[in-house]
């Protein structure tokens, strides 16, 4: 399984890759759907407007066709749940999931103005200073995801939302860029038992060893950030090729040096490479991560020199 979840939200007035509607409802409860905000594998994401309030959020809904199928409705919900373990300011805010009237689940969410980690890297190279900043705030937020006894699972450039950087006043700290995680569809908890027949859940360019054999945990989130770092210092994924290509990689094969293809400080090259080792217990904590990433961060002499 793949997640497809695409980024959502606005920029320059304008909704991130529009998709069409699967649904021709044109309100959902108390609110009214504006505009098809992005596509997933099995529903959508609407721009949507509370008739009361006025207040504008995202509505994540199932298509149709999902109606008659219990474990991707349950699921849906279980984002819900999941998402609400803590109220960590860079986790979006699920603030309920909800039925039509014909038995139809959506999940109601905060609206975010911003653009996807992924869409900005799509324009080209990121400075490295700004890859530190935004991973930093990533992890702190998976941190405060694992204390809170949850599993991200999908952690990849499209599910880090980097908020609009217009609004510097509210979405920046110290300088950093703010940034939420998104898309809970395939988290679980971290003492959720395991499945009798495991399943393996994500993106496979990011999928960690023990998650390719249905057991992840939370190092399998420091895994897949170390991934996403590997991927954006160097200009493509620690590893390539067919499915069958990729398990076999990241179950036995060592990344080569991301400093061969960019310069870095010592310090986050050894950051990265120990967040791919293939044993889950060799890897750092996320709160290590979110902390050593902070402090290259701070430094932004060092990284405009290593940049």
């Amino acid at each position: 399984m793949v997640s497809e979840t695409l980024p959502l939200g606005m920029r320059d007035g304008q909704a991130v890759k529009l998709a069409p509607p699967a649904h021709r409802a044109s309100r959902f409860g108390d609110y009214d759907i504006l505009a098809p905000l992005a596509r997933g594998g099995m529903g959508g994401v609407y721009l949507a407007l509370h008739v009361w309030s006025g207040e504008r959020v995202a509505l994540k809904v199932l298509d149709p066709h999902y109606a008659g199928h219990p474990e991707v409705m349950e699921r849906l919900q279980a984002e819900h749940a999941l998402a609400s373990r803590t109220d960590h300011p860079g986790v979006i805010d699920i603030r309920g999931a909800l039925w039509t009237d014909d038995k139809m689940p959506y999940l109601v969410m905060e609206y975010l103005s911003g653009e996807s980690l992924g869409a900005i890297a799509d324009r080209g190279p990121i400075e490295l200073p700004s890859i530190i900043a935004i991973c930093a705030r990533a992890a702190e937020a998976l941190a405060a995801l694992h204390d809170a006894g949850v599993i991200h699972c999908d952690v990849k450039h499209d599910n880090i939302f980097v908020l609009d950087p217009s609004l510097r006043g509210r979405q920046t700290l110290r300088g950093w860029p703010r940034v939420k995680l998104i898309d809970f569809g395939v988290s679980r908890l971290i003492d959720e038992p395991s499945r009798a027949e495991p399943t393996v859940a994500g993106t496979p360019w990011c999928i960690a060893p023990e998650q390719w054999r249905g057991q992840p945990c939370p190092a399998t989130d420091v895994y897949a950030l170390g991934c996403v770092l590997y991927d954006l210092t160097t200009g493509h994924p620690p590893f390539d090729g067919s499915l069958p290509d990729l398990m076999m990689a990241h179950l036995q094969r060592r990344p080569s040096r991301p400093s061969w293809v960019r310069a870095m400080p010592i310090e986050l090259e050894r950051l990265i490479l120990r967040s791919l080792a293939k044993r889950a217990v060799d890897r750092p904590a996320m709160h290590e991560v979110a902390t050593e990433l902070g402090a290259l961060a701070d430094d932004g002499v060092a990284l405009r020199r290593a940049g």
